[in-house]
């Protein structure tokens, strides 16, 4: 019996510790304010609908920096679990700054947003092609730029040539870490 009583106390005393050792502070030091607490985004408003890239069960988000013959190109995309898409492309990237997309038939920079249906993709897009359909530039502003870390804003006005529709996307804004 005293042993009994011995092994109580023992399970008492460390369930007691247990319970006490936790806290209802989840790490979550940005208050929900839509970077899961200084990690990676990609978001928008896509036509007045919400946008985000997904983080559960995986970060689909990602971005490359890549030097060759004295450019730099940077790529970033966010994806949905279900494919949806925003990603972009700056030739020439100098650091942070302002990049417009659809302005000239010269400018190589794009951004773009796509659905996945399948194993098909739609995709409305501001590249060099939209200058020529009329559609207004798009713009990617890169405020930050360091410790392996992107971050900005964007919007642009996506063309698809397939069938000719516009989607608007607003409010985009993105932190992703650089590979």
């Amino acid at each position: 019996m005293k042993t009994l009583k011995r092994s109580l106390l023992y399970a008492v005393i460390c369930l007691g510790m247990a319970v006490s050792s936790c806290s209802n502070d989840d790490d979550n030091s940005n208050n929900n304010q839509g970077d899961n607490g200084g990690g990676e985004l990609f978001s928008a408003m896509v036509d007045g609908s919400s946008f985000a890239a997904s983080t559960d069960p995986a970060t689909l988000i990602g971005a490359t920096k890549t030097s060759a013959n004295g450019m730099t190109t940077v790529t970033a995309q966010g994806s949905t679990n279900n494919g949806d898409f925003i990603n972009f492309n700056i030739i020439g990237y100098n650091g942070p700054g302002t990049y417009q997309t659809g302005n000239n038939l010269t400018n190589p920079n794009f951004i773009q947003y796509g659905e996945l249906v399948g194993q098909t993709a739609t995709v409305w897009a501001s590249n060099l092609a939209t200058s020529a359909a009329g559609i207004g530039p798009g713009e990617i502003v890169i405020t930050v730029d360091a410790d392996g870390k992107l971050e900005g804003t964007f919007n642009f006005e996506g063309y698809n040539g397939q069938d000719m529709t516009t989607k608007m996307i607003t409010q985009g804004e993105f932190k992703v870490s650089v590979d």
